[in-house]
């Protein structure tokens, strides 16, 4: 007799893909979810339908949201599921996926797919709930099943893409293939994963943590160098600031800068500069970016905005948000 795979364990979390009317906003889970069921039924899907209170539009998740979606993977991890689907929607897809990857980081017999779709996988204007054959919330969702349950690691699937889910963006606000990253890598075999008991017990405080952190980002404009100085010491409330540079991370040089930058990094404020380039990243070649790294500003190399969130959000309520873990990262 062939032995019955473990189910899949489905997490749905709103989003374009459930989402049904004019304006789109994500169905009631008790709408939505029945006619989901029969769906992977007919296609004899193996999936279980885990219980989720956090569905709403992901332009509204907070980290508290992102803290509430590790807490109910890592609580049916310890009660022996292994093999995750996460739908949500695109719009924080990204930061949510990168988070998750370096929380679940040290869990490597886990399988974790964060998909979601540009389109609903319903006819949006219809009263009878009908498939949307022209939409790409099908493919994406029967892709990550397949990617869950072959593959150890947390991925994004997205349009006949498996992302490795520590580095992804949205760079696309309308098609199909509107997300590019790191390719996955998998590793086939799968080794002994730590002990939960510890992490679960250290839930509590993680949750209370994440309802007061605060990351904040500086988009660097062609103003007086002043400005910048000003939005600088306006994030001085903040557990990091992200520094969003032009081209390899290049930002003007003056004395009030460098001054704003000693008093953040006096206050222990991570700050770590990116670039609003969609490719290439940052790099030190230029004098116009270099500069910053000698007055405590932490590189991101290639890592996207979205990766460096969802990193500093893990190293913050988890209390390791120093250089030294940033750079191993």
């Amino acid at each position: 007799m062939t032995p019955t795979p473990s189910p899949i364990c489905l997490i749905y979390a709103g989003g374009t893909f459930g989402s049904h009317g004019t304006p789109l906003s994500p169905l009631p889970a008790k709408i939505f979810l029945p006619t989901l069921g029969d769906l992977l039924g007919a296609a004899d899907h193996h999936v279980q339908i885990l219980d989720n209170q956090i569905i709403k539009d992901s332009s509204f998740m907070t980290p508290s949201d992102f803290v509430g979606f590790y807490e109910l993977i890592l609580t049916a991890y310890q009660d022996g599921y292994r093999n995750f689907v996460l739908i949500t929607g695109t719009d924080t897809l990204s930061f949510l996926a990168a988070f998750l990857a370096r929380a679940f980081d040290e869990l490597t017999d886990l399988s974790l797919v964060i998909t979601g779709s540009m389109q609903p996988l319903l006819l949006p204007q219809q009263a009878e709930l009908s498939i949307n054959y022209d939409s790409d919330a099908w493919d994406n969702l029967s892709e990550s099943i397949t990617v869950a349950a072959k593959h150890q690691g947390v991925f994004v699937q997205f349009f006949h893409h498996t992302f490795d889910a520590k580095n992804t963006q949205k760079i696309h606000s309308q098609a199909h293939h509107a997300f590019v990253g790191s390719e996955a890598i998998f590793n086939e075999q799968s080794l002994p994963s730590i002990d939960t008991t510890t992490r679960l017990h250290q839930l509590p405080s993680l949750i209370e943590r994440a309802k007061s952190v605060k990351i904040r980002s500086v988009y660097v404009l062609p103003n007086d160098p002043d400005a910048l100085a000003d939005a600088l010491l306006a994030a001085a409330d903040a557990c990091a600031v992200i520094l969003i540079g032009y081209g390899a991370g290049n930002l003007p040089k003056s004395q009030a800068i460098i001054d704003a930058l000693a008093e953040l990094t006096d206050r222990g404020i991570a700050i770590i500069c990116t670039t609003m380039c969609a490719y290439g990243g940052t790099s030190a070649q230029y004098a116009a970016g270099a500069w910053q790294y000698d007055h405590g500003v932490w590189a991101s190399g290639s890592w996207t905005i979205p990766a460096i969130y969802g990193q500093i959000l893990w190293l913050s309520v988890s209390q390791k948000l120093t250089a030294q873990h940033w750079k191993y990262l």
